[in-house]
């Protein structure tokens, strides 16, 4: 008897996390949840599938199609990942609560990942104080917005990232270092130019142009120490954690060449197979698991993805960003969505 329902909401054209979660369903059979599927359309209209059960248990995942027509269409104005991007997926999410609990007002209602939270990975800022309250090493941040002060950190030695504040997926970012200046934003008659795509945000030399850095040092940044990381295989990677609540679900590395620049899949990495993660140091990929577990803590969630970068000292682990909405892995490399399910049909039961 099925006396619990997963409403899992997202849209078509997510494939990498949305139609994975709802082909596999099937994990489901025998236990005492259904499943109901909406996408996000349908819920700002105020149309959800009808639930016989008394508690539903909601999986929301990432609104595609809303952000990619109100939030990042290919004619928004500014410069990429400022806050706009941030009011506005905020907004969003308040009017689908909202939606949810009218329709469904006589349910209980149990959300996987509160709504509130979810907008709370965009603001890196923010992200970054609350990681660290809770313990997780961060790089050292750095709140000039000085020409000449940024010029002299890179003057005595120092690597640096300039960041947008409210981006992800590896774009809008410039790396600074002497005589070594890279960004994969475009600077073209005095104006910084973005790509209107997710991908190909390839990086190119900047160095020295100072007027693209004073104009880039007025936007909504973050300005934080780039930091070496551990080399396997001549490649440096990150580390992409998996996590539902204190447990690791799935680890693996994404690889690029020691000379790149970021290790984001979306701009070019490459996803390692489970076998290159058991050949990281035992207590270094220890130490990532617990502050994995502590940064998704630290922003209210019980499922997300954060991303952690091994040092070359073999023993530490700096914080990179966390992922509300990570990318499920290939099925046939680790079928996440199985594993996901099962912890929900165990803490459900």
């Amino acid at each position: 008897m099925k006396t619990k329902t997963l409403l899992v909401l997202g849209d078509n054209k997510d494939f990498d996390t949305y139609k994975k979660i709802i082909r596999q369903k099937r994990f489901f059979n025998g236990s005492s949840i259904a499943v109901k599927s909406a996408d996000y359309e349908s819920v700002l209209a105020g149309k959800f599938p009808n639930i016989s059960t008394a508690t539903i248990i909601i999986l929301p995942c990432f609104p595609f199609v809303y952000w990619d027509k109100h939030i990042e269409p290919k004619k928004y104005k500014g410069v990429y990942g400022n806050k706009s991007f941030y009011a506005k997926f905020n907004v969003f999410w308040k009017k689908t609560e909202k939606k949810i609990n009218n329709f469904y007002k006589k349910k209980k209602l149990i959300f996987i990942n509160e709504l509130k939270n979810l907008a709370l990975d965009r603001d890196k800022e923010n992200v970054k104080m609350l990681v660290s309250k809770r313990g997780v090493s961060i790089p050292k941040r750095y709140n000039t917005r000085n020409l000449k002060s940024i010029l002299k950190i890179i003057d005595d030695g120092k690597k640096l990232f300039v960041k947008v504040r409210y981006g992800s997926m590896g774009k809008g970012i410039t790396y600074l270092e002497k005589k070594k200046w890279m960004t994969n934003f475009r600077f073209r008659k005095g104006k910084i130019q973005c790509r209107k795509s997710d991908y190909g945000w390839s990086f190119v030399n900047c160095t020295n142009n100072l007027k693209f850095l004073k104009n880039l040092l007025k936007q909504e940044i973050i300005i934080e120490e780039a930091i070496d990381s551990l080399i396997i295989n001549k490649r440096k990677f990150d580390l992409r954690l998996y996590v539902y609540k204190n447990k690791i679900l799935y680890a693996y590395g994404r690889t690029a060449p020691a000379d790149s620049i970021t290790t984001n899949i979306s701009q070019g990495a490459r996803g390692e197979k489970i076998s290159f993660v058991k050949k990281l140091p035992k207590k270094q990929l220890e130490r990532a698991k617990k502050q994995a577990v502590l940064s998704i803590k630290a922003l209210g969630l019980n499922f997300g993805g954060v991303d952690l970068m091994l040092c070359p000292d073999k023993k530490n682990v700096k914080f990179i960003e966390v992922n509300t909405f990570p990318g499920f892995p290939r099925v046939r490399r680790f079928n996440l969505s199985k594993y996901l399910i099962n912890e929900i049909i165990m803490e459900f039961k």
